[in-house]
């Protein structure tokens, strides 16, 4: 979850006049588009949004077709001034729509633009992969949500797709880690935004106890709090072993890092999700920034990996992009989005006799993917679009900065 995520609100979609949901494209001159959606111009996240449109082509001109078709790539830029822009991603949208070509599109980048996409796209049809949205109520209802996923689909039918685990299970993901990795057994969590982080650390509680932990003490504090004293002090006495944040770096939240150091006398570890791996948790902390900070993000790096067949991929991007900064967090998602759709095309292409397909045969074929192989995971759906086992990374802070750890499985046994 991302600081510009929270406290998201659903902009309505506004429709144009295109192809009926499920009905075939009617132009296009034969060939195939894929399109993607992501703030490319924008300051905060245009670099990881580059680099990700970067791997979407990669991915592309590695397979110029499709059947006996030609695969082309679409790109669109949805900043402005730079920031993401929910009414520039419609209008983007509404463009792809009206190019019968445009079979399936990979975006949006952040969950807010997500809220108002995918009610324009479901009423025609398309298809969404992203690689990085990460809000449980895009896909899961919940009390808190507003709104709640079924209002983001008004033709009753799935047409978004997300292969990156939902925020909630940062939290069942840390808990395993916390005992299997670390040996962690009792646990304090606080959290500054109960409504909107609380099921992360519900989700915590639950894989922790499961797995043999306690959560000794859990308790919401102010946002920008910066006063953790009551809180770490009351986490001593009852033993703890670890201190959970599920807040904001941007709010200050690593300053309880800094505070645990005059309060406890073994240092516990601090532990985290994604939102608390930015250089300002490492200010925070101030001189107790040290390797036993910890945090998951909601992406598999598969730079890290020894597989030969997932080396071939990150070579081939550097080597398409030399000049190119180090790869961003979901890079290689959105290698992966784009390789589960052109497998989904091509079964599509089939399925329809060798003629290009509908976009509505196109969303089943998403759906119906079975084991899809990437190098970021092997994906399949489930009914309400998230990947089955969607798998995360551990990174921790090592001599001032935060370093990759180790891959984990989002849903620990």
């Amino acid at each position: 979850m991302k600081v510009k995520e929270l406290g998201v609100l659903a902009i309505c979609g506004l429709l144009v006049p295109a192809c009926q949901p499920g009905g075939p494209p009617t132009g296009g001159g034969g060939d195939v588009i894929i399109a993607s959606d992501l703030p490319t111009s924008g300051g905060e996240d245009a670099s990881g949004a580059v680099q990700v449109q970067q791997a979407i082509k990669l991915a592309i001109d590695q397979h110029p077709s499709v059947g006996r078709f030609k695969l082309t790539y679409r790109p669109m830029d949805d900043a402005v001034a730079g920031v993401a822009n929910p009414q520039k991603g419609v209008q983007n949208v509404k463009r792809m729509i009206e190019d019968a070509s445009v079979l399936g599109m990979i975006g949006p980048y952040g969950s807010q633009l997500a809220f108002a996409e995918i009610p324009v796209t479901n009423a025609k049809g398309l298809v969404m992969l992203s690689p990085s949205n990460t809000v449980d109520c895009l896909t899961r209802r919940a009390s808190y949500c507003d709104p709640q996923p079924d209002s983001l689909r008004p033709t009753g039918f799935n047409n978004y797709f997300r292969i990156v685990a939902p925020d909630s299970l940062q939290g069942a993901a840390m808990a395993g880690f916390a005992v299997r990795g670390l040996g962690v057994r009792r646990v304090a969590a606080f959290t500054e935004y109960p409504s909107a982080m609380g099921p992360i650390i519900d989700s915590f509680t639950e894989v922790l106890v499961r797995v043999g932990g306690e959560l000794v003490l859990r308790q919401d504090l102010p946002p920008r709090a910066t006063d953790f004293t009551p809180f770490l002090s009351a986490a001593k006495a009852r033993g703890a072993q670890a201190i959970y944040v599920v807040g904001l770096s941007a709010d200050g939240v690593c300053g309880a890092r800094a505070a645990m150091k005059r309060i406890f006398a073994d240092d516990p570890y601090f532990l985290g999700f994604d939102s608390m791996v930015d250089p300002q948790c490492i200010r925070d902390a101030a001189d107790n920034a040290n390797n036993r900070i910890y945090a998951t993000i909601s992406t598999f790096d598969p730079t890290q990996s020894r597989d030969p067949a997932v080396k071939q991929v990150v070579d081939a991007y550097r080597n398409a992009y030399p000049k190119s900064a180090d790869t961003a967090l979901y890079t290689f998602a959105g290698y992966d989005c784009a390789m589960i759709l052109i497998d989904a095309i091509k079964r599509a292409i089939d399925a329809n006799s060798g003629r290009i397909p509908t976009r509505r045969q196109v969303v089943e074929a998403v759906a119906h993917t079975r084991q899809s192989k990437g190098v970021t995971g092997t994906y399949s759906f489930d009914a309400f679009g998230d990947a089955v086992s969607p798998m995360m990374s551990v990174y921790r802070v090592d001599k001032g900065r935060w370093v990759f750890w180790k891959n984990i499985d989002a849903r620990p046994g």
